[in-house]
């Protein structure tokens, strides 16, 4: 009995001793990245910075020990800090190591060694992030943008101890220093890729002024009134125009409205048409057939469209009184 009462005792504490021990597992990794900057109008990202972060590529799911010294070392091997998209165009961004930082630059080293890597190791997945801004740019199409740095990551940090590291994760030739007072020796290092995306989507700047008839005695004295709406949009983007029925259609009869009396008009494409200008079909207007500039998509060159506005004279007269309506514009790409 006493025998089989020490081997009890014995296991016990080797199974305690089993648990107690971080496992190997936990160490550093270097993966290819991907950061998506999301999707913006070509018009806000030419005139402000779209900003995002993501992972390095260096993940390390590590217990430090307190008092071991941990080496991270970064160097920039290429980009051309580019993103390419629709056209041939461009969109130039900066990569960082804080949100706004100093921008990376090709053949830079980075020496983030530190006793305490919690801070640095603070992105997703314990990875170090990356903040990614752009240049502002004018006259984008609409589409994918994409681009990459190319990154080098040095490094030697603790991945099994508590009070003393018994085990550390290294890239390929790192030599930790011994004395700590001899230069470090980083190796070759370990080559990954972070690719970044942008998605730029059509846009549009509208003028579509209001068009007044006036005032009048009878629905047969009122003048036809001809307005000019003004559109831009992303460039190289063809697109059409619809205007819907108003806020107070009847079928397929416009009308404006006072209270619970109606006074029923249309509009129609160009200065002199007859042709109604609509929401479906034929009754759309193209970009390529606009009144002035037609065809011209460089995101920066209005095109004009000239309507008119005519109330049906052969109705009723309503009783007096201020008819407005609100008609919505309808632009596809």
């Amino acid at each position: 009995m006493p025998a089989r009462c020490k081997l009890s005792v014995a296991l016990a504490a080797l199974t305690a001793a089993t648990v107690f021990l971080p496992s190997q597992a936990l160490a550093c990794t270097v993966a290819s990245a991907s950061s998506n900057l999301g999707s913006t109008s070509s018009y806000v990202a030419a005139n402000s910075a779209q900003q995002g972060s993501g992972s390095s590529g260096l993940s390390c799911d590590i217990l430090l020990a307190a008092l071991t010294p941990h080496y991270v070392g970064l160097a920039v091997d290429g980009s051309t800090f580019q993103l390419s998209g629709p056209g041939g165009k461009t969109i130039a961004f900066a990569v960082s190591l804080t949100p706004g930082g100093t921008p990376l630059t090709v053949g830079s080293f980075q020496n983030l060694s530190s006793l305490s890597l919690v801070g640095l190791f603070s992105g997703t997945n314990n990875s170090i992030p990356l903040y990614i801004r752009t240049t502002p740019t004018a006259g984008l199409r609409a589409g994918i943008y994409t681009g990459h740095i190319d990154l080098r990551w040095h490094y030697s940090v603790c991945s099994l101890g508590v009070a003393a590291c018994l085990s550390f994760s290294a890239s390929p030739g790192f030599v930790r220093p011994v004395p700590l007072l001899v230069p470090i020796n980083w190796g070759s290092g370990t080559a990954v890729r972070i690719n970044i995306e942008l998605t730029v989507e059509n846009d549009c700047i509208i003028a579509a002024p209001n068009a007044d008839f006036g005032a009048a005695p009878l629905a047969g004295s009122f003048a036809t009134v001809a307005q000019t709406i003004q559109i831009r949009c992303s460039a190289g983007s063809a697109y059409t125009i619809g205007l819907d029925g108003g806020s107070h259609a009847s079928g397929s009869m416009r009308r404006l409205q006072s209270g619970g009396n109606y006074l029923a008009y249309d509009i129609y494409k160009g200065s002199s048409g007859t042709d109604r200008w609509g929401l479906l079909g034929a009754e759309r207007r193209s970009s390529a057939n606009a009144d002035n500039n037609a065809g011209i998509y460089d995101s920066i060159t209005s095109q004009a469209f000239i309507y008119r506005a005519r109330i049906d004279p052969s109705q009723p007269t309503p009783p007096a009184g201020d008819y407005s309506d609100t008609i919505r514009l309808d632009v596809e790409f």
